[in-house]
């Protein structure tokens, strides 16, 4: 009786508790590209890799002397990227976004191709979609209109390096 006592004690004492499975932290090195491809030239509309060290490298063109310039996020950029990363649940993105119907597909369409990688490199996610497929997963779509939005860095830095000499 008395060990079942002390037991209750125990147990209803405030700040005993603790979560069976704590959540996981949010990866502190991850590394997105994009890249796109097709479209009438057949080499997209260029891409952009972005790390968690804030580095912006943007790709204009598709041939192996494209321009690239390089730019650092801001402090207000890089964590907007960091939420949406800690949210993001790439193991449950498809592998293609776009509609399994080919002969919808037509030799205009690009194809934008992300993959995020994580624990340097020991976890890659890679996903696709065609312009004009059906709606993306939130926590992608997130990630995507932070990259390629109309607000998002693409916009704001593509610009920037095509008026810049190489």
């Amino acid at each position: 009786m008395m060990i079942a006592a002390l037991l209750v004690i125990a147990l209803a004492q405030p700040g005993r508790t603790r979560a069976a499975n704590p959540p996981p932290e949010p990866p502190s090195d991850w590394k997105i590209e994009m890249t796109t491809d097709g479209g009438f030239t057949g080499g997209g509309s260029g891409g952009l890799v972005v790390s968690f060290d804030g580095v912006l490298v943007i790709t204009v063109g598709s041939t192996p002397a494209s321009k690239r310039c390089s730019f650092h996020l801001t402090a207000g950029e890089l964590q907007a990227l960091n939420e949406a990363i800690k949210n993001a649940r790439p193991k449950a993105w498809l592998e293609c976004h776009s509609l399994g119907d080919v002969s919808t597909h037509c030799c205009d369409l690009i194809r934008t191709t992300l993959s995020l990688s994580e624990r340097n490199g020991r976890d890659l996610y890679i996903t696709s979609w065609l312009t004009g497929s059906p709606p993306l997963p939130n926590d992608l779509q997130s990630i995507v209109e932070l990259l390629r939005g109309p607000a998002g860095l693409d916009a704001r830095y593509r610009p920037l390096c095509a008026t810049t000499t190489p």
